[in-house]
C-alpha cells in the first residue's frame, strides 16, 4: 500500500512542547545566575575597601594614618660641682637667656633656685636632647622643680616624698656608744644626737660603763624603700653606772625646740658669749684670712679679741683642763672639755692662773688665764676658738645651749609629752636587742 511505504510525517504540533521547555530552561538559569551575583554582593560589607581589579587595575586599601612614636624621658642625675650654676646649667640647653634668667630671679616660698650647694644632687629630664624638667632639693625637706612648658617655664616647691616610721630603738654599751649604735644596724648620727641630749649629764668619752644602755624614740625617713635620715629624736633614756637620765623633746612659747627631763628642768647648761669683760674683735673666723706675720692666705678657725695684756680670762663653761702647754704658734695656751661633745681654746696668753693644771675641773665663769702676746703675735690679744665633736666651729654663730626650763604657763601640755612618750622608753632597762629590724 502507498500509504504504507511514505516518508514519515512531522507534525508541527508535537515540536512545540520541547520549544517550551528549552525557552523555561533558559529563562530559570537567568534567574539563577541573577539572583547568585545579587546574594553575594549584598553580603559584602560597605566599609570593607574592594579588591580585584578594574579595567586590568589592582585595587589597593587606603593606607592608614601613621601613629606618632613619643620620645622616651631621660633621666640624668648630677652633683653640683664648685662653681656650677644655674645658668650654667640650663644654657647648655639653648635656653633663652631672659627665660634662665626669669628661672633665676624667681622666689617661691622664700627659695632662690640659682641658689646651688657644691656636692648636693640634682636631676634632668630630658627628652631627646629637650630639657622638660629639673629638680634640686635645697634643704632635706622641700624640693625644687622647674617644668619647661610650651607656655613658659613653671616653678614649684613641693615636699620632698617620705615614707616616715615612728621606732622605738634599743642598744647596750660594750665598747663605746658608736659601736653600740652601730652594733644594732643604725648609723653613726644616731649616736651624735643621742650625745648631744645628754652631752651635760654624761661624759662619752671617759664615764661609760660596760652594760650602760640606752632607748631612742625617733622617726625614720624612707624615700623609694631606703632609709635616708633619721627625725629629731623624740624622747630618750640613758643608763650610766646605774644612774639614768631621761630626755623629752618640747616646744616652749618663744617657738624653740630643746630637751627637758621629766620635771621640766634643762638638761643644756649655758655657755658664755665671751669669754672676757673688756675686748674688741680684732679678727673674724675665717677659712681664708691674709695671716699678719707670714702675710700668707690662712683658715682663721676662732675669734681674736684685742685686750690690754693682763685682761683676766673667763673659762665660758664648766669643764676639765685638757692641754695646758707652750708652742711657737699658740704662744701659751689652754683647752678645756666642757663635755663630749664641746670644747674650747684659749691662745697668746701672757699667764695662767693660779691652781690651773691639766686636770683640773673649771667652773664657768672661773679666771683661767690673763692676756698676752706669746707665739705668733703682733699685739696683745686673746685667740678663742671652740670644737663641736674635734672640729672647728665659728663660736660667734654656733648656736649655744641655752639654760632654760619649760615655763609654768606649759607646764601641763609638758607633763602631756611625758605620760604620752615615757611608756616608750620602757622602764625595764638595760636592754641588748634592737625593737625593729636592722637596716
Amino acid at each position: 500500500m502507498q500509504g504504507d511505504f511514505s516518508p514519515a510525517y512531522k507534525s508541527p504540533i508535537k515540536k512545540r512542547p520541547l520549544v517550551r521547555v528549552r525557552f523555561l530552561l533558559g529563562l530559570l538559569a537567568c534567574l539563577g545566575f541573577f539572583y547568585f551575583n545579587h546574594s553575594v554582593l549584598s553580603v559584602v560589607p560597605q566599609d570593607v575597601p574592594p579588591t580585584g581589579t578594574v579595567q586590568g587595575m589592582p585595587l589597593k586599601p587606603e593606607p592608614e594614618p601613621e601613629k606618632t612614636v613619643e620620645a622616651p624621658l631621660r633621666i640624668e642625675k648630677h652633683k653640683v660641682n664648685r662653681g656650677d650654676t644655674l645658668y650654667g646649667i640650663f644654657r647648655g640647653f639653648d635656653l633663652p637667656d631672659e627665660q634662665i634668667l626669669e628661672i633665676s630671679r624667681t622666689r617661691v616660698e622664700g627659695i632662690d633656685p640659682s641658689r646651688l650647694v657644691a656636692g648636693k644632687d640634682y636631676q634632668l629630664f630630658l627628652k631627646e636632647d629637650r630639657i622638660v624638667e629639673y629638680r634640686y632639693e635645697p634643704d632635706e625637706d622641700r624640693m625644687v622643680r622647674v617644668l619647661f612648658e610650651e607656655e613658659g617655664p613653671a616653678i614649684l616647691v613641693e615636699p620632698i616624698p617620705y615614707r616616715k616610721e615612728s621606732v622605738t630603738i634599743t642598744g647596750t654599751i660594750q665598747d663605746s656608744l658608736f659601736t653600740a649604735v652601730d652594733s644594732i644596724g643604725e648609723k653613726p648620727s644616731l649616736a651624735l644626737d643621742l650625745a648631744d641630749i645628754f652631752a651635760w649629764q654624761v661624759d662619752f668619752f671617759r664615764d661609760l660603763r660596760k652594760d650602760d644602755s640606752f632607748v631612742v624614740v625617733v622617726d625614720k625617713y624612707f624615700r623609694e624603700g631606703d632609709f635616708v635620715r633619721y627625725g629629731p629624736i623624740q624622747a630618750a633614756r640613758f643608763v650610766n653606772s646605774g644612774k639614768t637620765f631621761n630626755a623629752f623633746r618640747f616646744k616652749t612659747g618663744n617657738g624653740r625646740e630643746d630637751y627637758f627631763d621629766e620635771t621640766g628642768a634643762s638638761l643644756r647648761k649655758q655657755f658664755l658669749k665671751v669669754p672676757l669683760r673688756f675686748q674688741r674683735i680684732s679678727s673674724g673666723y675665717s677659712s681664708r684670712r691674709l695671716h699678719p706675720v707670714t702675710g700668707k692666705v690662712t683658715p682663721h678657725y676662732g675669734v681674736d679679741y684685742a685686750a690690754p695684756t693682763g685682761t683676766p680670762i673667763m673659762a665660758i663653761g664648766d669643764g676639765k683642763v685638757v692641754v695646758k702647754k707652750y708652742d711657737s704658734n699658740n704662744g701659751r695656751w689652754l683647752k678645756i672639755r666642757h663635755n663630749s661633745v664641746y670644747s674650747s681654746a684659749y691662745c697668746h696668753l701672757h699667764s695662767f692662773a693660779k691652781g690651773i693644771k691639766v686636770g683640773s675641773t673649771v667652773r664657768q665663769g672661773q679666771v683661767i688665764a690673763y692676756v698676752g702676746m706669746t707665739g705668733r703675735a703682733t699685739g696683745p690679744h686673746l685667740h678663742f676658738a671652740m670644737y663641736k665633736h674635734g672640729k672647728y666651729v665659728n663660736p660667734r654663730t654656733i648656736k649655744v645651749p641655752q639654760a632654760t626650763s619649760v615655763p609654768g604657763s606649759q607646764k601641763e601640755a609638758f607633763m602631756a609629752t611625758v605620760e604620752a612618750l615615757s611608756p616608750l622608753l620602757m622602764p625595764d632597762l638595760p636592754v641588748r636587742e634592737a625593737t625593729y629590724p636592722k637596716l
